[in-house]
């Protein structure tokens, strides 16, 4: 739009002001037509005679000389007085583009405000869904509490991971005593039993959370899990110490392991050395930290953590949504006002400075003045030069037109139509009307955007559906 309205006011003949009227140099005019010399030799020759009426031909030439740099000036000034002019009579075009313009703003950022409308409805329901199955399965599951936080599974496995080296690393060396491979070959074995027992533990840390469900089932599956676990705990810990004993006992590995299980059945508590002790009580505390962190790898309530987590994404990606819609509608709103306040600037400053240079409110009037008396000075400047010299070496009387002073015939404008100016102000006020009632169109329709994308405590109490936009009234 700005640059149309340019090229609508811009005329490659303008001149600008300071270049319409052409500097006039009088001693370089003197110098150039060598008026000194030539007024001495005419002097000399008493040329022009005394009874000459008119100006002789070095006086033409001054005044001629002038005179091309004064039309020059003035054909200037009437070329800016026709772009002026101009520029008034375009003023309805200019208005009619500047209507469009805005109109054409108003019905964007309206279709924008109807797209990101559309858009985010999948987030609105999701939302609002979301919430409604959070709270129904609160009142399902009798929960008044909200659900504890997730650290999430890289967690869990962090920790299963440090307990496994842990456990592992302390019964590399109980493990190695007997193997041919030695302390490698103990490490090997502790990190398999360990792998067993904080697996396991775990599992059954998570699944005896299922205690605290309103589900037959489900509650009976938690409780098996927690005698499940301690006698899991119990025996293998205990077997791992038995199978031991063997290795102390001199048994080869493979009949260690076959006595392992015997062993532990016929008498479980009969260790023979310290050593199996230590390695049974070992497993079992590292055993029970995997079972705490299974039991709270979640929420206590079995899906309650998931539940709110889902509840937390929908509010993230909504919040999300509607930050860009708004970033993006604010973006496009300044956008749409400052291309307005422009086209409003440009046909303003386009209209009031050609009612100033045609109505004299302007340089370009005072320059005129100035100019037009500086060439009647340089002229009769000229004149004096050429006529000093020539009486000076005269033996006869001056002509009498020496004694007469020289003016260019006064320069009168021709006069502008006065219903111009007034239909150029008055299309200049409609374009600031026009402009100005868009511009608060756009604001009023940011405004009901902004209510209708509802705040996300607004969504979910709500509806899954955005607030129908208000009338054009309300704000």
């Amino acid at each position: 739009m700005i640059s149309r309205l340019k090229s609508l006011f811009r005329s490659d003949s303008f001149v600008p002001t300071l270049a319409v009227f052409p500097d006039i140099d009088a001693d370089a005019i003197a110098r150039d037509l060598n008026l000194a010399a030539k007024g001495r030799d005419r002097g000399a020759q008493d040329q022009p005679p005394p009874d000459q009426a008119g100006p002789d031909h070095i006086e033409t030439g001054i005044i001629a000389r002038v005179e091309e740099l004064r039309r020059k000036g003035l054909e200037n000034y009437e070329n800016n007085r026709r772009v002026y002019n101009e520029r008034l009579a375009r003023s309805g075009q200019a208005s009619k583009d500047v209507d469009i313009a805005a109109g054409s703003a108003r019905n964007d950022f309206g279709a924008l405000v109807q797209l990101w409308r559309s858009r985010i409805v999948a987030s609105r329901e999701r939302l609002n869904e979301s919430y409604r199955w959070r709270n129904r399965f609160r009142e399902i599951h009798r929960l008044e509490r909200p659900a504890q936080d997730f650290a999430g599974w890289g967690n869990v496995v962090a920790t299963a991971l440090i307990l496994i080296v842990l456990e592992a690393g302390m019964n590399s060396y109980l493990f190695s005593k007997g193997n041919e491979f030695g302390l490698l070959g103990g490490l090997l074995v502790a990190v398999i039993v360990s792998l067993v027992n904080v697996g396991f533990s775990v599992l059954l840390g998570y699944l005896a959370r299922y205690m605290r469900l309103r589900n037959l089932l489900l509650k009976l599956l938690g409780f098996l899990a927690l005698p499940l676990w301690m006698g899991f705990a119990a025996a293998i810990n205990l077997m791992v110490a038995h199978f031991r004993d063997g290795l102390e006992a001199g048994l080869e590995w493979q009949a260690a392991a076959e006595a392992a299980v015997p062993g532990l059945l016929a008498a479980p508590l009969r260790l023979a050395t310290i050593e199996s002790w230590l390695l049974a009580g070992l497993g079992l505390l590292i055993s029970i930290l995997a079972f705490r962190k299974g039991w709270h790898t979640d929420d206590p309530y079995p899906g309650y953590g998931p539940v709110e987590r889902d509840l937390e994404q929908a509010r993230l990606r909504y919040e999300s949504e509607l930050d860009e819609a708004l970033r993006d509608l604010q973006a496009r709103r300044d956008e749409a006002i400052d291309a307005l306040q422009d086209a409003n600037d440009q046909v303003r400053d386009a209209i009031t400075e050609a009612v100033d240079a045609l109505f004299g409110q302007s340089s370009l009037g005072a320059h005129l003045q100035a100019f037009t008396e500086q060439c009647d000075m340089k002229a009769a400047h000229l004149l004096a030069i050429y006529r000093d010299a020539n009486m000076a070496a005269r033996n006869a009387p001056a002509p009498a037109g020496f004694k007469t002073a020289f003016r260019f015939p006064e320069f009168r404008a021709e006069p502008v139509d006065q219903s111009r100016r007034q239909l150029a102000e008055a299309e200049a006020e409609k374009v600031r009307t026009t402009v100005d009632a868009a511009i608060r169109a756009i604001f009023e329709e940011f405004e009901r955007a902004r209510q209708v994308f509802s705040v996300t405590d607004d969504v979910e109490i709500g509806g899954a559906k955005p607030a129908p936009a208000p009338a054009q009234g309300a704000a």
